[in-house]
């Protein structure tokens, strides 16, 4: 039985998890991972996906019609995520993806497992689960000095198609890119300041490891990579610019959507680079600074 999963959204960096424990669930299955986002995958996920959803969740869509069409793959494997911490929800378009799916692709076969930490439901083995993270992302090497830290959700940071090449850009530039690589069952745990703790995991995730950075490491500035349509970068994007200023530490946004061209991007990341050069080079830090 070949059975698809598609990397990407709330299931990219899930591969290792899916190796280990599909056989487990369905015996004699070939694993068929989707792969690297391509533009024919996007044009298939703007077509079928609605208005209402973020792009990376129209780019899922676009990696299911993919295995669908040209894997012929016999089962979409959809696990429903419901929490992956303790104490919290992921993100309501991660919960209904396979909901989106099924709606979309009615003659689809999938199995939709539930992993909830908050009632500690889960299909798979105890076995499985226990001491095993659920995702497998490279951490970001922190500097002693020049560091950049780039601010997303995971599944963007290690997407090509969606990030631009934003962490190739900052090499080229002679500085050091760093992120938070979330999403982990026996991660450390930071508390923020905030007076209440963030809802959703991956936010939680992010502002945690924002305030570690800031206070932990020498950090010369800050991305925030913005996805289209998504609720909770709208809000956590806000906190970290909010706090950016507090601080003194020079902020950017970048909303990134379905196009394709990253001309556009990489200009404005190397404009940021440069001035973060300038303010070194001319101790701006006592000025009023020129970039706001």
């Amino acid at each position: 039985m070949k059975v698809g999963v598609p990397n990407s959204f709330c299931y990219a960096g899930m591969e290792n998890f899916f190796i280990r424990v599909i056989p487990e669930v369905l015996e004699d299955s070939q694993i068929i991972f989707s792969g690297k986002t391509t533009k024919e995958m996007v044009e298939y996920g703007l077509k079928n996906g609605c208005d209402e959803l973020c792009i990376p969740a129209k780019i899922f869509i676009g990696h299911v019609e993919y295995l669908i069409r040209k894997k012929n793959v016999d089962v979409l494997f959809l696990p429903r995520l419901v929490s992956v911490l303790p104490g919290t929800y992921s993100c309501p378009k991660i919960i209904g993806i396979p909901d989106i799916i099924k709606a979309n692709y009615c003659e689809a076969k999938l199995l939709v497992p539930e992993i909830n930490l908050r009632k500690k439901r889960k299909i798979m083995s105890e076995k499985s689960m226990k001491n095993e993270q659920l995702f497998d992302f490279p951490m970001a090497k922190i500097a002693k000095t020049k560091n950049i830290m780039v601010l997303a959700h995971s599944y963007v940071i290690f997407d090509e198609f969606l990030n631009k090449g934003i962490l190739e850009t900052i090499k080229n530039a002679g500085y050091n890119p760093i992120y938070p690589a979330y999403y982990r069952f026996n991660s450390f745990y930071i508390s923020s300041n905030l007076p209440k703790e963030f809802f959703w995991s991956s936010a939680r995730d992010i502002y945690n490891y924002f305030e570690w950075a800031v206070n932990n490491t020498q950090i010369d500035g800050v991305v925030y990579l913005m996805t289209f349509g998504c609720g909770i970068d709208s809000v956590l994007q806000e906190l970290i610019m909010r706090k950016c200023n507090k601080v003194g530490l020079p902020y950017l946004c970048i909303t990134v959507d379905e196009h394709c061209a990253d001309v556009g991007i990489q200009t404005r990341i190397e404009a940021y680079l440069d001035m973060i050069e300038w303010r070194r080079k001319s101790d701006e830090k006592n000025n009023i600074s020129t970039y706001g």
